[in-house]
């Protein structure tokens, strides 16, 4: 990858980021948050890596395609990036999912459609008056929605929960490159407090699906990494922590029948382990939790 540039821009903005970050990692650091780092993936295709968040940027003709700038704040430092690249205004955004701390920050891109799937809108209708920014969406879509930005193709794909239940894919298919939100990280495990969310089966299927493409760049939302191999990696975990609990679960339901399952669940997630990804970040504090979410995704629904 090529390495376009890094850069900072005031300390105000810089401590509000700080924040931001904390709220990701779930740790308070007496240090600044690193300065955003940008990559060019592709012709006139860049990931922008800032406070703990991904947004790819696609430049073509005339138009300039963002994904989610995540707040006001970090927007301002996108939007100055993006200068940087183009006179062009940024005419597209794309929302990965609906949560609230990837999509804010819309305002200061006054020329752009917003785009997201049709399950945003009922959550932004719940959005707590000045607690939360969330976007007044232009377009919506069900199942797939093609983008042309310029020459560029930009596809929109539905396939099903998870982080949420907007999860929308970002791929280019001309590049190889494809953007999720909060499905995986790189060697880590989604921490504890923010699985409550996620649907666990939904997220395999997602990941397994995605996984088949033809990919030379993979991004997540708070991970620096675009190999391939890291989504791969992620694919298999769940593939295997969805094998461990459905076994678990066979096997109560074999000795005790259907509704004993109910009285294992408080219990049953802390008998099962995967030793293969012990040395995941968050594997002691989280996995356990990961096990109750699988076994809830696969045994009610969610």
């Amino acid at each position: 990858m090529k390495e376009i540039r890094t850069f900072t821009k005031t300390l105000a903005i810089a401590s509000l980021m700080v924040a931001i970050l904390i709220g990701v990692t779930g740790t308070v650091s007496s240090q600044s948050p690193p300065p955003p780092m940008a990559n060019e993936l592709a012709d006139g295709v860049y990931q922008w890596f800032g406070f703990g968040y991904n947004s790819l940027v696609v430049i073509s003709g005339q138009d300039v395609l963002i994904t989610e700038p995540a707040n006001s704040g970090r927007a301002e430092m996108l939007r100055d990036y993006v200068a940087t690249l183009t006179s062009n205004p940024v005419s597209h955004i794309v929302m990965t999912h609906e949560h609230y701390d990837h999509v804010g920050g819309t305002g200061l891109f006054p020329d752009a459609t917003v785009y997201c799937h049709v399950n945003c809108q009922p959550v932004f209708d719940l959005a707590v008056p000045g607690l939360s920014d969330v976007p007044e969406v232009d377009e919506t879509f069900t199942d797939y929605k093609k983008l042309l930005i310029g020459d560029k193709v930009v596809e929109l794909h539905y396939l099903g929960p998870g982080d949420g239940d907007a999860t929308t894919v970002v791929y280019l298919p001309q590049d190889g490159i494809v953007l999720t939100s909060d499905l995986y990280e790189d060697q880590a495990l989604t921490m504890a407090a923010w699985v409550d969310d996620k649907n666990f089966t939904g997220t395999r299927k997602i990941l397994n699906t995605i996984s088949t493409w033809n990919l030379k760049h993979a991004i997540t939302a708070h991970s620096a990494s675009t190999d391939p191999q890291v989504l791969r990696d992620n694919a298999q975990y769940y593939n295997d922590l969805y094998d461990a609990v459905y076994q678990a679960l066979k096997k109560v339901q074999d000795e005790g029948g259907l509704f004993a399952i109910f009285r294992a669940m408080g219990t049953l997630p802390a008998t099962i382990e995967l030793d293969k990804y012990r040395s995941w970040q968050n594997y002691d504090s989280s996995f356990t939790r990961h096990a109750q979410r699988m076994m809830f995704s696969i045994f009610h629904g969610d």
